[in-house]
């Protein structure tokens, strides 16, 4: 049976992020949600953290907790805005703080290999400028760094990436058609 955990990062309830998050987890079924802003996760790495970090501990009892649900998952979803042609300071320190060494990977002298095997990997994402834009003009941030590297080396496999571009300018409509292409992709 396929186990789905929705990492969620917006921090507007009328944000059509979580009108995305709401289709989401209806299409998911049973699943759990990881709303960072409401969990109040504090994406900044302390002293103490990491200091602990080589060890593949947090000093952050929400680390072992998504850890903990992140142990129960094989399909992966990422919903957030696109901020600066890039992922939210919360999402991008959720990876830095809860990716942690035993759990999500390990490493030796050829590199890191992830220990957890997360089937589907989706990311939906809204954003001011075209998608084109950002694949072609900003560096391609989603499809390089994280899929390309970071999800590769964590164990997040068959990555796909969804966003919804121009989204200022877009209607009623146009937000209907991609909430259904979200429901579609995820049943």
């Amino acid at each position: 049976m396929m186990k789905t955990t929705i990492i969620y990062a917006h921090p507007w309830e009328g944000s059509f992020n979580k009108a995305i998050l709401d289709e989401a987890a209806k299409a998911a079924g049973d699943c759990y949600v990881i709303d960072l802003y409401k969990d109040g996760f504090d994406p900044v790495m302390s002293e103490e953290d990491l200091a602990l970090y080589s060890e593949g501990k947090s000093a952050d009892p929400l680390v072992e907790k998504y850890n903990e649900i992140l142990d129960d998952t094989n399909r992966i979803i990422f919903i957030f805005p696109v901020w600066w042609y890039d992922m939210p300071a919360i999402m991008r320190g959720f990876l830095d703080k809860v990716m942690l060494k035993g759990s999500a990977y390990d490493s030796d002298e050829t590199g890191l290999h992830a220990v957890r095997n997360i089937e589907e990997t989706y990311i939906f994402t809204t954003s001011s400028t075209s998608t084109d834009n950002l694949v072609h003009r900003f560096g391609d941030a989603v499809n390089g760094p994280i899929i390309g590297a970071t999800f590769k080396a964590i164990g997040f496999h068959n990555a796909v990436w969804d966003n919804l571009g121009g989204i200022d300018g877009l209607g009623r409509q146009e937000r209907e058609e991609h909430l259904a292409k979200v429901r579609t992709v995820l049943e």
